[in-house]
């Protein structure tokens, strides 16, 4: 079991500790914020390159696929 303490803190230096813990949580709150969008970019940029680079490739294909042709209807027997 914890002892009170002799006196209690005051309230000015209360509020002043509160106001210190309060910034130091939103300094490791935005770090983490940060931190997410920085990767967020990142792996945008990761994806719209491989979505370039599969049209691209896409594209090649199609390009040198040689080009079909039509089938003539057969000719009836007779």
């Amino acid at each position: 079991m914890e002892h009170a303490p002799d006196k209690p803190e005051p309230l000015a230096e209360r509020q002043k500790r509160w106001a210190q813990e309060s910034a130091e949580a939103w300094i490791a709150h935005d770090a983490v914020v940060q931190a997410r969008d920085e990767k967020t970019i990142r792996l945008k940029a990761l994806r719209l390159a491989k979505q370039a680079a599969d049209a691209e490739t896409e594209r090649q294909r199609a390009a040198e696929a040689p080009a079909r042709k039509k089938r003539k209807p057969a000719q009836p027997k007779t």
